[in-house]
């Protein structure tokens, strides 16, 4: 007994001499233990550690939005002179997808058109006649009572007389169509229509009713509605068709988020937006932006609920795979198996249990 309280009061001490050493328990990355060294009297080693908890493994990219702030087509007129026959909208006004912008037409006589429909349904007549007749003129050689041999010879001059008016006629009645077609080309109507919704933007004003319009006018351009705002340059593969996006610009001291997505990207184009572009589209449009440049940033999830630590923390040894951990008061190497890396972080794939704490970095004082 007289031994047993004896060693009390130096079992407390040492009790009191670990708790000051040591740092209080925080979670994941902040927590800190101050281990003294035994070795060196007044010195200690500071651990900075992550204990292990499942989490997300996350990626996360930024894409600077170009001064082309929001999406504007231009919509021209054919590749041959046309004449204009109606403007359908107006300066401002609202359009959706496929609705019709102008009208024009080709400048192809209509008279000529109707001459040549004459002229054909003309052959047409006078090919079913003649074929009438070459056809009993052939039942006639077929009817005779002469000999066989003349009867035979009759008989296939009559065949060859109608097989030859029928390639002669159909031929001619096919120049005639193929002309017909060149005509009905040439002054057909060719009605322009929005390629995105969005509002005109600007108008062709010079352009009227009955007026000559050169191959390659631009009648109007559209600008995209107030969805379709930033596009930039990118090349990472982070932003991909359908992926959410958070978009910030400022001006001034001044500053404004906002939330969208992907809905164009360099592996899924749409024909009416550029090739080499990120096109963002706003959850809610905004009445007025406040720049015209910003930075759309975009994060998601790789894996989740894994292991992961700083990729700084882990070590490799003769081709090995490890991490330091702190058991107590000694640091112990344990070899693991690496998993996918993003940004700063690596997934620990084998190796590592819940509540086991990694050490990040450590400092000697």
């Amino acid at each position: 007994m007289r031994v047993l309280k004896r060693l009390l009061p130096l079992f407390l001490a040492s009790c009191l001499l670990l708790a000051s050493g040591c740092g209080g328990k925080a979670a994941g990355e902040a927590r800190e233990a101050q281990i003294l060294d035994s070795g060196s009297l007044g010195k200690s080693t500071t651990y900075r550690l992550k204990e292990i908890q499942p989490e997300p493994l996350g990626h996360s990219a930024s894409l600077t939005v170009s001064e082309s702030w929001q999406f504007v087509k231009s919509i021209r007129s054919g590749n041959s002179e046309l004449r204009l026959k109606e403007i359908c909208v107006s300066r401002g006004q609202h359009v959706s997808a496929g609705d019709p912008i102008a009208i024009l037409e080709g400048l192809g006589s209509q008279a000529d058109m109707e001459l040549m429909r004459l002229e054909i349904s003309s052959a047409e007549a006078n090919q079913k006649e003649l074929l009438s007749y070459y056809e009993g003129a052939l039942q006639a050689a077929e009817g005779m009572s002469s000999s066989g041999a003349e009867r035979a010879l009759r008989v296939e001059y009559a065949q060859l007389e109608l097989e030859k008016y029928k390639l002669q006629s159909d031929y001619y009645l096919s120049s005639l169509y193929s002309q017909l077609s060149v005509l009905e080309a040439e002054a057909a109507q060719v009605v322009l229509t929005a390629p995105v919704e969005g509002s005109i933007r600007s108008l062709n004003t010079r352009l009227s009713p009955g007026d000559l319009v050169p191959a390659g006018t631009e009648v109007c351009s559209v600008y995209a509605d107030a969805g379709l705002r930033f596009y930039g340059n990118s090349s990472s593969g982070s932003f991909v068709y359908g992926r959410s996006v958070s978009i910030r610009i400022s001006k001034g001291s001044r500053s404004q988020t906002v939330t969208g997505r992907v809905v164009s990207s360099p592996e899924v184009v749409s024909g009416v937006f550029p090739t080499n572009v990120v096109l963002l589209e706003l959850d809610e449009p905004a009445a007025e932006l406040l720049s015209t440049e910003g930075e759309a940033r975009v994060s998601y999830t790789l894996l989740d609920g894994v292991y992961t630590v700083p990729s700084g923390a882990v070590k490799n040894r003769d081709g090995v795979s490890y991490v330091e951990l702190l058991e107590g008061d000694t640091v112990r190497s344990r070899n693991v198996v690496r998993g996918p890396s993003a940004g700063g972080n690596v997934t620990i794939l084998h190796g590592l249990r819940e509540g086991d704490q990694v050490v990040v970095s450590s400092y000697n004082s």
